[in-house]
C-alpha cells in the first residue's frame, strides 16, 4: 500500500517521516473544531489544512476512483456578510488496496472545499486530473462518474474558502462493512474488514500474520527479567560466523516487572533496534517507562545473528528476531526470541518474548496496538442527532476555559484548548463511528438541540439560512454512499500509520515496471519498448504477494528508499521481470551453479548458504545428482528449466540481497541503501548486487540507473518533472580496449614502451524516459 499526504511541500520531499508528519500537523486550522469534535459538541469527522503561503495543490494520498465530485462555478456567501465566502467544490475518492496478503483495504477520501473554476489560473487548472479539468462547472451538481481511476500524487484541486480562510477540510474514512466487514449469510461467505479488533487478541496470543511496521510486545506483570542473554559468550558478546566476529551485548539486571503489564514497541530504523517500554495503567492507558532501549547495527546483522541463535534453521529464527514471531513455513527447535527490554525506571534485562510460558502477545501496527481506541456513538441514547454524547471522548476534552470571561466558549478558546498538546496526541488515535455531517438527510432532527427556544436557529431565518448553506454542501445520497454512519479516523495519523506498510499491490508493483529504456548498443543509445502497461501488470500479478513477502521478511520494505534500490536491482537483474535463470549458462566454469531467482544466485558457496539458511537439506531433501553434496536440488526449489518456485525466487532474492556474507561487498544491502538517493548509491547498490567491480564492469549499470530513476517518481513523494529527466553517470564507452591517457593527454605506456589499452569510462549526460508509468 502506497499512502502520501494530500499537500506535499517541495522543500520536504527529500525529509524523514517525522519531519513530514510533524509539518502536516503545523498545517491543521483549529478555529473550527478539531478530530473528531467540533464546538459545541458536534462530530467533526475530518481536520482543516491550511495550503501554505506556496498554495500547493491538494493530491490523491493513494491509487483509486473518483466516487463523486463537484466542481462550483464560483463561490458560496452564508450568510451575508458575517462569514463571508465558503467553496463548496469537492472530490470524495474510494481506494481499495492491501495492508497483506489477507487483509484487502476499502476506504474513502475526502477534499472539501476546493477552490471554485473561476478561481483558478490556467496553469493551476492545467495541473488537474483531466476528469475534473474538463468537467462543466455547475452551483448544484454533485457527479458520480463511473470508473474515474486516479493515482496518488494526481492533482485534484486547490484550497479554497472557508469562512472567509483559505482552507480544505479532509477526511478519512470506512463504511461499517469495509470497517469490520460483514457477516456471512446462506448465499454470502462473510467479507474480512481491515480493522484488526484487538479487544479479541486474548493474553499470549498473536496479532495478524500479515505484520507491518512496528513490533509490539505485551509483557504480563510477574515475569522474571535476566542480566545476560543466555547464548552469549564471555565477556558478554554472540559469536557471529566468520573469524572473530562478534555482536556486543549490553548487560541487564535480573528482576521482576512484580506489579505492572508492559507495552514494549520495538521499531528497526537504519540499522538499530530501538525498544520502548510503557507501563500499562490500570485503565487500559500507557505510561512511558523510562528511556529507549537502542542497539546499534541489530538490524543489518540480523542475518549472523539468525544463523548464530538458530542453527538448525536461521531463517526461522531471523524472523524471531524480525517480527518477535514466525510468520513463514520455516521452523526451528529453538522456540526463543531472547530480547533486551527495559521493565522498570531503572532497569533493562533480557527475557525470552517467545516463551509459551510468558503469555506474552505479539502485535505489530497492523493490529492497531494499545494506544488506538474505537469510539461508537450507536451505543449512547441517540446516534442521529449528530452530537457528540459519548462521554468518554467529552471527558478526555474536558472543560474548555472561558478564557475572556465573557460567558461564552467561542471558536478560539475551543481550538486552543482542545489543540493542546496532551489532549490532541489521544484524539488523533480515536476511531470513531458516528453519521457523516455531509448528509442533508433528518437536518431538523440532527439539529433540533439548536433549534430549541433560546438556539443558535430557532429563529426561522436563521434555519432557512442554515438548512440552504448545508444543502449547498451536501452531497451523501447524490453519491450513493448508503448508510450515512461511518467510522472516521485523524486523517493525518491514518496516513502516517500506513506509511510503515508498503506492501505492494499488482498495480502497484506494476507502476514500478519501466515502459522504455535506452539501450546502450556500441557508442549510441536506442529508445526500446519494455513492456506495455498489460504486460507490465501480468508480470506484477506473477510476482506481487511473492515479492512482498520478501520485502518484508528482510526489512527491505521498512522505508520506501530502501525498497527504490531494491527494485532498481530487480529490474536489470530479472530483465524486468521476465527472467528468473540465467540463460545459456549451462556451459559456464561455474555450471551448474549458474544464477537462478529474481536476483540469481551464482556459484556453489552461494547455493550452500542459501540452502544452509533455509534448512533445505533437512526439510526439503531431494534428488540432486547434478549437485553433488548440497542435499537440495536448486532446479526444483529454485528455478529449473521447465519451471520454478515463484516463493523461493523472491525470498532467494531478498536474502542474496541482504546477506553479507554472499554479497560482492559483504555487506548487507539495505545499509547501502540507507545511505541515499544519488547516482552515488545507486553504483555501490549495483556493486553490492552485481559485482564489486570498476563501475565500467557493472554489468547493466545504465538499465539499473534508468530504473531507479523511473520508480523514484512511483514510490517517493516527488513530484514527476515530464515525461524524461536528465541524469550523470559514469558508462562504459564500449566494449573493445582503447588506449589510456593521462588528463594530459599524452599516452600511459607498459615498461616495453608499448601503450595501455583498457575500458574507458566517462561521465555520461542521458535523458531518462519517465512516461507511461501507468495506463
Amino acid at each position: 500500500m502506497l499512502i502520501s499526504y494530500p499537500i506535499l511541500p517541495t522543500n520536504l520531499q527529500a525529509a524523514d517521516e517525522e519531519v513530514k508528519f510533524n509539518h502536516m500537523l503545523g498545517r491543521v486550522r483549529f478555529e473550527e473544531g478539531v478530530y473528531p469534535v467540533s464546538f459545541h459538541n458536534r462530530w467533526h469527522g475530518g481536520i482543516h489544512l491550511d495550503p501554505g503561503d506556496d498554495d500547493e495543490p491538494i493530491r490523491a494520498i493513494a491509487d483509486g476512483e473518483i466516487v463523486a465530485y463537484r466542481v462550483a462555478a464560483t463561490a458560496e456567501t452564508y450568510p451575508a456578510g458575517t462569514q463571508d465566502t465558503f467553496d463548496t467544490s469537492f472530490v470524495l475518492v474510494r481506494h481499495t488496496t492491501k495492508s497483506g496478503e489477507n487483509t484487502p483495504m476499502v476506504f474513502y477520501s475526502l477534499y472539501m472545499h476546493l477552490c471554485a473554476r473561476t478561481q483558478l489560473t490556467a496553469a493551476q487548472q492545467a495541473q488537474l486530473v483531466p476528469s475534473l479539468r474538463n468537467a462543466t462547472p455547475g452551483p448544484d451538481a454533485v457527479r458520480a462518474p463511473a470508473n474515474t481511476r486516479i493515482w496518488r500524487k494526481d492533482v485534484l484541486g486547490f484550497a479554497g474558502a472557508l469562512y472567509g480562510r483559505r482552507q480544505i477540510h479532509f477526511e478519512i474514512f470506512a463504511t461499517d462493512a469495509d470497517f469490520r466487514g460483514a457477516p456471512a449469510n446462506n448465499t454470502t461467505p462473510a467479507q474480512t474488514g481491515f480493522w484488526r479488533d484487538r479487544l479479541t487478541i486474548a493474553q499470549g496470543q498473536h496479532g495478524s500474520l500479515d505484520a507491518f511496521g512496528d513490533t509490539h510486545f505485551v509483557i504480563p506483570a510477574g515475569l522474571n527479567f535476566q542480566e545476560r542473554h543466555p547464548r552469549a559468550i564471555a565477556p558478554h558478546r554472540i559469536d557471529l560466523p566468520g573469524p572473530n566476529v562478534f555482536y556486543n551485548l549490553a548487560l541487564g539486571q535480573a528482576g521482576s516487572n512484580t506489579a505492572d503489564a508492559l507495552h514494549v514497541t520495538v521499531r528497526l530504523s537504519q540499522g538499530r533496534r530501538i525498544a520502548t517500554t510503557f507501563r500499562i495503567l490500570a485503565d487500559g492507558s500507557r505510561e512511558l517507562l523510562g528511556e529507549p532501549v537502542r542497539q546499534d547495527d541489530y538490524e543489518y546483522e540480523l542475518y549472523r545473528l539468525a544463523t548464530a541463535l538458530y542453527p538448525d534453521c536461521p531463517s526461522a529464527g531471523f524472523e524471531y528476531l524480525r517480527f518477535g514471531r514466525i510468520l513463514g513455513p520455516d521452523s526451528t527447535t529453538r522456540n526463543e526470541n531472547w530480547q533486551l527490554v527495559r521493565y522498570s525506571d531503572t532497569a533493562i534485562g533480557y527475557i525470552d518474548l517467545a516463551a509459551t510460558a510468558n503469555n506474552v502477545s505479539v502485535w505489530s501496527d497492523a493490529d492497531f496496538p494499545l494506544n488506538w481506541q474505537l469510539l461508537d456513538e450507536g451505543q449512547t441514547a441517540d446516534a442521529s442527532d449528530g452530537i457528540c454524547d459519548v462521554q468518554q471522548l467529552l471527558q478526555l476534552i474536558g472543560q474548555v476555559p472561558d478564557a475572556n470571561q465573557d460567558g461564552m466558549i467561542d471558536d478560539q478558546e475551543f481550538g486552543t484548548h482542545a489543540s493542546r498538546a496532551e489532549i490532541a496526541e489521544k484524539l488523533r488515535f480515536l476511531i470513531c463511528k458516528h453519521p457523516s455531517e455531509w448528509d442533508s438527510g433528518d437536518l431538523a432532527n440532527r439539529y433540533q438541540r439548536e433549534r430549541a427556544e433560546g438556539g443558535p436557529l430557532s429563529n426561522a431565518q436563521a434555519w432557512q439560512e442554515f438548512e440552504a448553506h448545508v444543502n449547498q454542501m451536501a452531497f451523501w445520497s447524490q453519491a450513493g454512499m448508503g448508510d450515512r454512519s461511518v467510522w472516521h479516523f485523524h486523517p493525518l495519523q491514518f496516513i502516517r500509520h500506513y506509511r510503515h506498510c508498503l506492501w505492494l499491490t499488482t498495480d502497484e508493483l506494476a507502476q514500478c515496471i519501466p515502459r522504455r529504456n535506452l539501450h546502450l548498443s556500441g557508442t549510441q543509445f536506442s529508445n526500446q519498448l519494455v513492456a506495455t502497461w498489460p504486460t507490465a501488470r501480468q508480470r506484477a500479478d506473477r510476482w506481487a504477494i511473492h515479492i512482498s513477502r520478501s520485502l518484508r521478511k528482510y526489512s527491505i520494505s521498512n522505508t520506501a528508499q530502501r525498497l527504490l534500490h531494491f527494485l532498481a536491482q530487480l529490474t536489470e537483474e530479472t530483465g524486468y521481470y521476465r527472467l528468473v535463470r540465467e540463460d545459456d549458462a549451462q556451459d559456464a566454469s561455474y555450471a551448474p551453479y549458474f544464477g537462478r531467482g529474481l536476483i540469481q544466485l551464482t556459484h556453489r558457496e552461494n547455493y550452500v548458504a542459501y540452502g544452509n539458511f533455509r534448512n533445505f537439506a533437512n526439510t526439503q531433501p531431494s534428488a540432486a545428482p547434478g549437485f553433488p553434496g548440497l542435499g537440495w536440488n536448486p532446479d526444483q526449489l529454485i528455478a529449473g528449466s521447465t519451471g520454478h518456485n515463484a516463493e523461493n525466487c523472491a525470498d532467494s532474492a531478498g536474502f542474496y540481497w541482504t546477506c553479507p556474507d554472499i554479497t560482492a561487498t559483504q555487506r548487507n544491502a539495505i545499509e547501502v541503501s540507507d545511505r541515499g538517493t544519488g547516482i552515488s548509491e545507486v553504483v555501490d547498490a549495483s556493486k553490492t548486487t552485481n559485482g564489486n567491480v570498476s563501475i565500467q564492469n557493472i554489468n547493466g549499470l545504465a538499465t539499473r540507473i534508468q530504473a531507479f530513476t523511473f520508480v523514484k517518481y512511483v514510490l517517493l513523494d516527488l513530484e514527476k518533472p515530464g515525461n524524461s529527466e536528465r541524469v550523470l553517470f559514469v558508462w562504459r564507452r564500449n566494449s573493445s580496449r582503447e588506449p589510456l591517457f593521462h588528463p594530459n593527454g599524452q599516452p600511459i605506456l607498459k615498461p616495453n614502451g608499448q601503450q595501455k589499452t583498457g575500458y574507458i569510462a566517462t561521465t555520461h549526460s542521458q535523458d531518462v524516459l519517465l512516461d507511461d508509468q501507468r495506463p
